[in-house]
């Protein structure tokens, strides 16, 4: 089977990890695929290229950009595709103008976020899901939203979790914790708090700092180990100093090697005020890290309280600080929540099971 997959670009973040990492499951399965960016291609597209699989763009302006769409319609006509997978909603309405003169192609669209749309991408999305055979929600809740938006569509929607490649996450162990303290010059008794998320508003790096800030007055030997980068680094690194805890916070900015990094934690938090289906999420899990999460979007489906982590409620820091304390006081506890995360991640989480799905969906209605 032919596979275009059509994206806005190749960046860092979530949904390019999903794509590439979907794209090379195919490959192997023995697919043909391509990618294609509507913007730029975006630093991670060599992973790709390296492998042989073409990655194309489209170059296409802010606007509604018919360019673009003249481009990605050349592209399809040269790839002959069975199936046209998009990712969010400028992709597949792109996509569906594109084939709007070729039915034969099956055009799949994921909705990776849960976040509301601007009016008129909602107009254009909609218009979009004429030509769509099928719309996937990562998250259940994304999946309703998505119902609820465009209820003439229902029929079409479905859930499909995202996946990631189980192999390249080590499970944490005290070989790691040791050689990453050393790395980043700590005390080889600190617990590490970690995150793992775009420094952006949602993430809400704030009410971490500010909970941990507390927990560290009674735990000593917390650190916390913030891994990303974005616009609010400045801003959250100045918050750092003025809450006087500088001397226990790293931040790191965008890596390379997260997975190893996770194998050196202790507990992983996300204090988004909304999420999909996170990638990040579903990484701690495969590391075996025990984990608080705030209650919201797809975060419940992936982080069972009292399982494999904690839920505790957005914007909440005063639970944050205490549900960290009690984890980082309680060694079984913690170790009890990554074994189960670690085996719900190997049936639930792994690209052969997200792989599996969209191939049921791109064969049959």
């Amino acid at each position: 089977m032919r596979i275009l997959h059509v994206v806005e670009t190749l960046h860092v973040g979530g949904l390019e990890r999903v794509v590439i990492d979907l794209v090379q499951q195919q490959v192997t399965l023995g697919h043909e695929c391509m990618v294609n960016c509507l913007f730029e291609k975006g630093s991670l597209a060599g992973e790709l290229e390296e492998r042989g699989i073409p990655v194309s763009c489209c170059n296409k302006k802010s606007s509604l950009d018919l360019k673009a769409v003249r481009s990605l319609t050349g592209t399809a006509r040269a790839f002959q595709p069975h199936v046209v997978h998009t990712h969010n909603m400028s992709s597949n309405y792109y996509a569906a103008l594109a084939l709007m003169n070729n039915r034969r192609i099956r055009l799949i669209n994921t909705r990776h976020g849960i976040g509301t749309m601007p009016r008129k991408q909602k107009w254009f999305f909609g218009a979009s899901l004429l030509r769509t055979a099928r719309v996937v929600g990562v998250c259940h809740q994304a999946t309703e939203l998505l119902r609820q938006q465009f209820p003439l569509f229902h029929h079409r929607m479905m859930t499909i979790p995202n996946g990631i490649v189980l192999d390249r996450h080590p499970p944490r162990s005290r070989e790691q914790h040791q050689r990453l303290t050393r790395q980043l010059d700590l005390p080889e008794d600190s617990l590490l708090v970690t995150v793992v998320a775009r420094l952006n508003p949602v993430k809400n790096h704030r009410m971490l700092i500010e909970a941990f800030a507390r927990t560290a007055e009674n735990i000593p030997r917390a650190r916390l180990v913030i891994i990303g980068d974005g616009e609010l680094r400045p801003m959250l690194e100045k918050l750092v100093r003025d809450l006087a805890i500088a001397d226990r916070a790293r931040f790191l900015g965008d890596r390379r090697d997260v997975a190893e990094l996770l194998a050196g934690m202790d507990l992983f938090v996300l204090p988004s005020t909304q999420e999909g289906h996170s990638i990040s999420l579903i990484e701690a899990c495969a590391s075996g890290l025990p984990i608080i999460a705030t209650n919201v979007g797809g975060n419940p489906e992936i982080v069972r309280d009292g399982f494999n982590g904690l839920l505790i409620e957005s914007e909440n820091t005063g639970e944050l600080a205490s549900r960290m304390e009690d984890l980082l006081r309680d060694r079984e506890k913690r170790e009890k929540f990554g074994q189960n995360g670690r085996a719900w991640a190997e049936t639930e989480g792994s690209v052969q099971t997200m792989a599996q799905r969209y191939q049921n969906i791109y064969e049959h209605d």
